[in-house]
């Protein structure tokens, strides 16, 4: 075949020219390719993988910001930084900005709070950009608003107190009145309180208050308030007048009333013949009457202002309250009342046999039954008695089936914790020196030091594997004691043992130790009567035995002499500390058995207790036994009783599963200055003072 202009060319010809041509176009193509990434380079944030990214890049989250903080690899020596940022929402959800190479962090502003970011920083070089290095971060609302605003009126003006933000970004304060909508700018940062004056008396106001920061102002929080004339006077911190016999209130001053400068001095006059100068000073009322109470306050100033508040002191207003609220009832058996830190509240744990027990609050000034913290178990003794702690917590031990064999209850009835241990509790539980650790033992005689502010067991020690517990108590260094039905033991705060009694030494059940100096004294079963024991070397240094029965509840004046009660023979004992011999024993018969029955001491000198049989309530003048008091009619007695703070004796009692708390005007104190109840204190505690 021949080409139409000349002659045919061979086939190496053909593919020579077809390579030739197929170069050039590749030439082509490779020449307009570099063209286009020459002319782009610049604009488009590419990597060039040759160059050095960044080391690391954090991201923390602020208030319509984000602070990136970024590190270079060592031979890294870019000449600025672009940053990045976008949400992916929207082309307009971001930005991008240059940052010098001697910065090493940027605060993005402008952002939008709650909003996921994605932020990338890529180091710039003279031949191009290295890669991104990327990081997520959220900006947050950090305009911390006020909290714990409360109003508090008084007359044509209210006091406002808050806790502040915890920033240190907030500029100001602004408070809104309404309804007059008058906005208050307060600068000072570091208030917490603050008084808005000429305000109208029996209107209602509102007040919204918030935190201004540079990036606007918090949430706002708002408080209602209505001024009125107040007393200068509160009373338990109310307003109160009406006061029953020797009832422990505590008188403050209204500090909406006396507004004259910081308060340098006080005098008070109660109008009964006593006075006080302190500022807050508590006081009980031992005559029917009305008294007027007045106080004389100088303020730092050197000025003086003066206010007043008559009192209306009226009869007991209780005498005997049946222990039955709701669904809820009980006898009281071994356990004495204990008392809240304040006097106001006592405690009593009940028992109904085979079926439950609660523990019941009583308004001590009305009779009135606060509230019942229920409590399902089986146990004729009603568990260790109430113990109330150094915050006002109460303990509850509790007998045996039940669900747990420990409860922490606050003073509003609800419950704290509660937990379960190897059996049930009748022994009286002790608290330690710094009420830190609540020392439980249990019917399987195993000592349990519990953390008493979250039942977590700190440590255990089992005493005797078939013995069971009888009584715990604290000494002054912190040191454990724990009577079984076999011997005595002594451990260290830390769970250390220190001794045990070389000789058997059987405890009474549901009974209490007796601690005064160096020697513990402890009641014993059947005609054991009392011992006295070293407490540095568990040695016995004497015995008081008795003829019938088992003992109880061991007590101590202070002068050193100890008491106790025999069971069926009902004698109350007084013996010689340095001997252990009887200074005089008191027969009440028969007629009046002292089983549960422990004592109380008063200040002056007596004994209370009451009786099993005979349904009698006895004072034993403690110099010779003889009988100072006989309250008859209480009804059956089978637990301790307390000396209250106000004046008088509260006792339990049993009848047909609904027992009763019986109140009786003895006029009397208890003895604070020695073991003359459970720890000698009004809140159980069983721990040497």
């Amino acid at each position: 075949m021949r080409n139409f202009y000349g002659k045919i060319p061979d086939i190496d010809s053909l593919l020579n020219l077809k390579k030739q041509t197929m170069k050039k176009v590749i030439y082509s193509l490779f020449f307009v390719f570099a063209a286009v990434f020459t002319a782009c380079e610049e604009e488009l944030p590419k990597a060039n993988f040759d160059l050095y990214e960044l080391k690391s890049l954090e991201a923390s989250a602020g208030d319509m910001n984000v602070t990136l903080t970024w590190e270079d690899y060592e031979n890294a020596h870019p000449s600025e930084y672009l940053v990045i940022w976008t949400t992916g929402a929207a082309e307009d959800d971001g930005g991008q900005m240059t940052v010098g190479a001697d910065k090493k962090s940027v605060v993005v502003e402008n952002l939008v709070n709650d909003m996921t970011y994605g932020f990338s920083v890529q180091p710039r070089y003279a031949g191009g950009l290295a890669g991104k290095t990327s990081v997520n971060c959220t900006p947050k609302n950090a305009r911390y608003p006020v909290t714990d605003l409360t109003a508090t009126a008084g007359n044509e003006r209210v006091r406002l107190n808050w806790i502040k933000p915890n920033s240190e970004r907030f500029t100001n304060y602004q408070i809104t009145v309404s309804p007059n909508g008058k906005v208050i700018t307060l600068d000072d940062t570091s208030l917490e309180s603050y008084i808005i004056e000429g305000l109208t008396n029996d209107m209602e106001y509102t007040f919204s208050m918030v935190a201004s920061y540079p990036t606007g102002n918090s949430e706002p929080v708002e408080v209602s308030a209505t001024p009125g004339k107040v007393s200068p006077i509160l009373v338990d911190q109310s307003e109160k007048t009406e006061l029953t016999l020797w009832e422990p209130v505590t008188f403050t001053l209204n500090d909406m009333f006396f507004m004259g400068g910081d308060v340098q001095s006080v005098n008070w006059d109660f109008g009964d013949g006593t006075t006080s100068v302190e500022l807050s000073p508590k006081h009980a009322y031992g005559a029917i009457d009305e008294y007027v109470v007045s106080v004389t306050v100088t303020y730092t100033n050197g000025t003086v202002d003066t206010g007043s508040l008559k009192v209306i002191i009226v009869d007991y207003k209780w005498n005997s309250v049946d222990l039955k609220f709701a669904n809820y009832n009980g006898d009281v058996k071994a356990s004495n009342p204990v008392f809240s830190l304040d006097g106001k509240t006592m405690y009593i744990p009940t028992t109904v046999k085979d079926l439950s027990g609660h523990l019941f609050a009583i308004d001590v000034a009305s009779g009135v039954i606060k509230w019942v913290f229920a409590i399902d178990y089986s146990n004729n003794k009603g568990g260790g008695g109430a113990l109330v702690g150094d915050d006002g917590i109460i303990y509850q031990c509790v007998g045996n089936n039940s669900k747990d064999n420990v409860y922490a209850i606050k003073p509003d009835g609800t419950k704290l914790w509660s937990v379960k241990l190897d059996a049930g509790i009748d022994a009286f539980p002790a608290l330690s020196i710094d009420g830190s650790k609540l020392y439980c033992l249990t019917n399987k005689a195993t000592l349990y030091a519990l953390n008493a502010a979250n039942g977590e067991i700190e440590w255990a020690e089992e005493l005797d594997k078939s013995g069971i517990g009888s009584a715990v108590a604290v000494d002054k260094a912190g040191n454990i004691y724990a009577g079984t039905n076999a011997k005595i033991y002594s451990y260290t705060s830390e769970g250390e043992k220190r001794w045990e009694t070389s000789e058997e030494t059987k405890v009474t059940e549901t009974g209490a130790f007796a601690l005064n100096g160096k020697h513990l004294y402890a009641a014993l079963k059947s005609k054991g009567g009392l011992i006295s024991i070293n407490m540095d070397t568990g040695a016995r240094e004497w015995s008081c035995p008795v003829s019938t029965d088992d003992s109880y509840f061991p007590v101590v004046d202070k002068d050193g002499v100890i008491y106790f009660t025999e069971k069926k023979s009902a004698n109350v004992y007084a013996v010689d500390p340095t001997n252990g011999n009887k200074k005089w024993t008191k027969g009440l018969t028969t007629t009046y058995n002292l089983i549960y029955n422990g004592l109380a001491l008063s200040d002056d000198g007596v004994l209370y207790m009451g009786t099993q049989k005979g349904f009698a309530v006895f004072g034993l003048n403690t110099i010779d036994g003889e009988v100072n008091s006989m309250i008859p009619n209480v009804g059956q007695v089978m637990a301790g009783v307390t000396i209250g703070p106000d004046k008088r004796l509260y006792c339990g009692t049993i009848k047909g599963n609904i027992g009763s708390i019986k109140a009786l005007a003895i006029d009397k104190v208890f003895e604070a200055s020695s073991w003359s109840m459970r720890g000698g204190d009004l809140q159980g505690t069983n721990r040497q003072k």
